[in-house]
């Protein structure tokens, strides 16, 4: 064999080994986060954020909007949306409900404490209309959901 050709086939063959590791390190990469086994079932059109996990007494605000949650059941949430918006009733799908709260006179949202019937997945949502009037403020409707993940305790 010329030295030529021996050096073609020595650069082939170390070139096809590492485009051989190259796609061994990219498909055997795993997530970083597992939401559940089964995740929400929950249909929305923009990326969700990162798992939050709800402690106790823990308050559900629209930051935590097209947000995956999860809590133990047993425990008490609240979900609290700004009275800069006429809120429609959440509408809940899933092992749960929502009982409207009185919140403070000056507290400056509107509540409901979710209460958990079992563990499972549920999604929360509700569309707020601005209390400015119609075309006074300029700003539009907006929707909240979140998607819960209720574990056994």
């Amino acid at each position: 064999m010329r030295p030529s050709t021996a050096l073609i086939v020595l650069v082939l063959v170390v070139w096809a080994i590492s485009a051989c590791a190259d796609t061994t390190a990219t498909t055997t990469s795993a997530p970083t986060t597992t939401v559940s086994e089964d995740p929400p079932a929950a249909s929305t059109t923009t990326a969700r954020q990162t798992l939050r996990h709800l402690l106790d007494g823990s308050a559900i605000t629209m930051e935590d909007s097209n947000r995956d949650l999860a809590i133990t059941h047993g425990s008490r949430a609240e979900i609290r949306l700004s009275q800069d918006y006429a809120w429609s009733d959440p509408q809940i799908a899933g092992p749960g409900e929502l009982v409207p709260v009185t919140p403070p006179d000056d507290a400056g949202y509107v509540a409901w404490e979710l209460i958990t019937s079992g563990p499972g997945n549920l999604v929360i949502s509700a569309t707020g209309v601005p209390n400015c009037g119609v075309g006074e403020c300029g700003e539009e409707d907006i929707e909240f959901s979140v998607s819960i993940a209720i574990r056994q305790p």
